[in-house]
């Protein structure tokens, strides 16, 4: 079902009963923990494939993105988003700060995320930062 829908997104977990609700008292009828990690990890490669193949039909496309700010692994990029929410790498340039809105083209993929090119930034932050004052 999941390789015939092609998610490019899942939130997926492994279960786990929560004390005191009617699940936590079920558990003669969980399925066995290493059929569930079985499961899990073959769900997962399927995910996996149909992201990164959603991810490579964007390569070469224009993406409006809004920054969320440095890359968490790397800080020579920024993060953004995409209009649906795609996870988006581009590197760092002058105006590119958490809030802006920019073009971008996207030249590579993985399951997770694209990364891409500076087209153009059109919209500054709108948003005023605040800075700590100290009272002392």
């Amino acid at each position: 079902v999941a390789a015939e829908a092609q998610y490019d997104s899942v939130y997926m977990f492994e279960f786990s009963p929560r004390p005191g609700t009617q699940a936590a008292d079920m558990q003669d009828l969980f399925v066995p923990v290493d059929v569930v990690r079985d499961r899990f990890a073959k769900l997962k490669v399927v995910v996996d494939r149909s992201a990164l193949a959603k991810h490579e039909q964007r390569i070469g496309r224009i993406e409006e993105i809004i920054v969320e700010g440095p890359s968490k692994r790397d800080p020579s990029r920024v993060s953004g988003r995409t209009r649906q929410n795609k996870l988006v790498h581009v590197p760092n340039a002058p105006g590119l700060v958490e809030g802006a809105i920019a073009n971008v083209e996207v030249v590579s993929a993985a399951p997770y995320h694209m990364v891409a090119q500076l087209v153009d930034i059109v919209d500054s932050p709108r948003h005023r930062r605040r800075i700590p004052v100290s009272s002392t």
